[in-house]
C-alpha cells in the first residue's frame, strides 16, 4: 500500500492571545515531524509499503498545494499527526484526503488521540485513531486494513469504527525497548527547512533519547507517564548516522534528558571517544534538579553548548503548588554552574497561575528570571487542557467552562480561541505582561551587547537576527 504521513498546515491556530502581539515560534525555530520519522522508517524497515512523509508546515504548504500532493501520490492510506489545538487543520486535512480519494483510509496519530477519541471519531472523514507508540500499533493496523483481518490482537491501542459502533483495542500502548526502534527517516524531508537559534549552523538534527515522564506536574497534560530511555550506545550510532550526512548540531528534545545524569556522563564519554569529538554541538532539554557539577564538565568537553530548563515559577510555594518537584534555589544554581563551563542556558516562565494573584506576582515572576539572568528566556500565558490536574481544578471552581474543548472536537472552527485562567487578571492584562516580559528580558543593554558578542557564526546570526524581529517586534 501506499502511505502518505502529514504533518498538516497550521492556518487556523487557535489563538491564547487578545491583543496584536503573539510570539511567532515559527520565526525563532523549526523542528522535523520526528513522531511521523519514526513511523516512516519503522514502516519502511518492517513493510513493503511504499512511505513517504509531507510537513505542510515547513514546506509552507497551503490546502491547494496539498491537495495536489494528494492527487500526485494517491496513498490507500493517510496518516495525520494531532494535536488539540490544531484539530481544525487535522479535520481540513483528513477532509482533504477523502476528498481527493473518498475511500482512502484516514488514521490519526499523535497526543490529541487518547483526550477525545469519541468526539474525534464522530466525524466522517476520519476512519481510525493510534493513541501512544505508535510504530507497532500502527504497522499492524495496516496489516489488518490490507489483509482484512481482526484488528483486536494489535500490539497497541487502536480506535476504529465497526459500521455504527466505536472499538478499542486494549493491548498496552508503550514501547519498552525503544533501541529496538529504527532511527528517524531524516532522508524523506528536506533538511535546509529545519532551523533553530541554537547551534552553529542554519541545521541540527532533532534527536528524542527517551519518551514518557514520570512527574505530575498539575499543569501539564502528558498521557506517557511511562518513562523510558533508550542506551548511550543506540543515541550514540543514531548521531554517528547523522554525523555521516553531515549534520553536526543536534538537539535532544525529549524533556527529562537528565533525569539519570549518569547516562549524560556515559553519553558524553562515548562521544569523546568517537571521531565526533571536537566537531559537533548539542543540546538538550532538562530538570534543574539533574543538574551537577561532574555532568556539566564532560558533557561541556563532549560538545554540550545549551540546557533548556524548565522554572516556570518564581517562588517555592508557587513550586509546590503546581507539584514541580524542583526549588528555587536549585533553579538558580543550575544556571550559575552551567556558566561556570561555559553552558548557555534557557529558562521557560509561565504567566497567570492561579495562585498569581495580581500583576504585581507577575512582575516579580519578571524579576526573577532577569535575577536568574540566564541566555535566553521565554514565557508563556498558563493553557490548561482536559486531563490535566489544574485544568479539572479549574473546571471544578468554574473559573473555565466545563466541556469547552470537547465540544470544539465535535464542532471545530477557525477561530476558536483557548480559554485562559482570568480569576484575576483579565485576558487582555495577561497579554499586555506576556508581551512586556519579553520585551523587558531581551532589550537589556548589557543583554544585547552579551548576545552580539557571542556570535560564532554568520548562519546563527541570520537565525537569532530573525528570532530578535520576532521578539521585538
Amino acid at each position: 500500500m501506499k502511505i502518505l504521513l502529514i504533518n498538516p498546515p497550521r492556518e487556523h491556530m487557535i489563538k491564547w492571545t487578545v491583543n496584536d502581539w503573539e510570539l511567532d515560534l515559527g520565526e525563532i525555530s523549526s523542528f522535523p515531524p520526528i513522531g511521523l520519522m519514526y513511523l516512516a522508517s519503522y514502516l519502511r524497515a518492517t513493510t513493503h509499503h511504499e512511505v513517504e512523509v509531507l510537513d505542510a508546515i515547513a514546506d509552507k504548504m497551503d490546502y491547494e498545494s496539498l491537495r495536489q500532493r494528494l492527487r500526485v501520490f494517491n496513498p490507500d492510506v493517510v496518516g495525520i499527526t494531532s494535536f488539540t489545538f490544531t484539530f481544525y487543520d487535522v479535520l481540513q486535512t483528513a477532509k482533504m484526503a477523502k476528498e481527493v480519494n473518498p475511500s482512502v483510509h484516514v488514521c490519526l496519530g499523535g497526543p490529541h488521540t487518547s483526550l477525545f477519541p469519541d468526539e474525534t471519531l464522530s466525524h466522517p472523514e476520519i476512519d481510525s485513531l493510534v493513541v501512544g507508540d505508535g510504530e507497532i500499533a500502527f504497522k499492524e493496523w495496516l496489516d489488518c486494513l490490507e489483509q482484512k483481518i481482526d484488528a483486536r490482537d494489535i500490539n497497541g491501542v487502536v480506535v476504529y469504527r465497526e459500521g455504527e459502533r466505536i472499538v478499542k483495542t486494549d493491548k498496552p500502548r508503550y514501547i519498552a525497548d525503544l533501541d529496538a526502534l529504527p532511527f528517524p527517516g531524516f532522508d524523506l524531508l528536506d533538511s535546509k527547512k529545519y532551523y533553530a537559534t541554537f547551534g552553529r549552523s542554519a541545521f541540527m538534527a532533532t534527536i528524542c533519547s527517551s519518551r514518557g515522564c514520570p512527574f505530575q506536574c498539575t499543569y501539564c497534560q502528558v498521557p506517557d507517564k511511562k518513562y523510558r530511555m533508550r542506551s548511550p550506545e543506540n543515541v550514540l550510532r543514531e548521531m554517528l548516522s547523522c554525523y555521516d550526512k553531515g549534520i553536526r548540531d543536534f538537539y535532544f528534545f525529549d524533556d527529562m534528558f537528565n533525569i539519570n545524569a549518569q547516562r549524560v556522563i556515559d553519553l558524553s564519554e562515548q562521544i569523546l571517544k568517537s571521531e565526533m569529538s571536537g566537531h559537533i554541538t548539542w543540546l538538550f532539554r532538562g530538570r534543574v534538579d539533574g543538574i551537577n557539577e561532574a555532568m556539566l564538565k564532560v558533557a561541556r568537553e563532549a560538545g554540550c553548548r545549551q540546557i533548556l530548563l524548565g522554572v516556570e515559577d518564581y517562588t517555592d510555594v508557587g513550586l509546590e503548588k503546581i507539584k514541580k518537584r524542583i526549588t528555587m534555589k536549585q533553579a538558580f544554581e543550575a544556571v550559575k554552574m552551567a556558566r561556570k563551563y561555559g553552558i548557555e542556558t534557557s529558562t521557560n516562565w509561565i504567566i497567570g497561575f492561579p495562585h498569581h494573584n495580581s500583576a504585581k506576582d507577575i512582575y516579580d515572576l519578571i524579576d526573577t528570571a532577569i535575577r536568574i539572568n540566564s541566555d535566553y528566556a521565554q514565557f508563556s500565558i498558563l493553557q490548561l487542557f482536559p486531563g490535566c490536574e489544574m485544568y479539572e481544578e479549574c473546571v471544578r471552581e468554574g473559573s473555565l467552562t466545563a466541556g469547552r474543548w470537547s465540544e470544539f472536537v465535535r464542532n471545530p472552527v477557525g477561530d476558536f480561541y483557548i480559554e485562559l485562567y482570568t480569576k484575576h487578571l483579565t485576558a487582555l492584562e495577561l497579554s499586555n505582561l506576556y508581551r512586556e516580559a519579553h520585551v523587558r528580558y531581551y532589550k537589556r543593554p548589557s543583554y544585547i551587547l552579551r548576545r552580539i558578542l557571542k556570535l560564532r557564526s554568520f548562519a546563527e546570526f541570520k537565525v537569532k537576527a530573525r528570532a530578535a524581529l520576532a521578539v521585538l517586534r
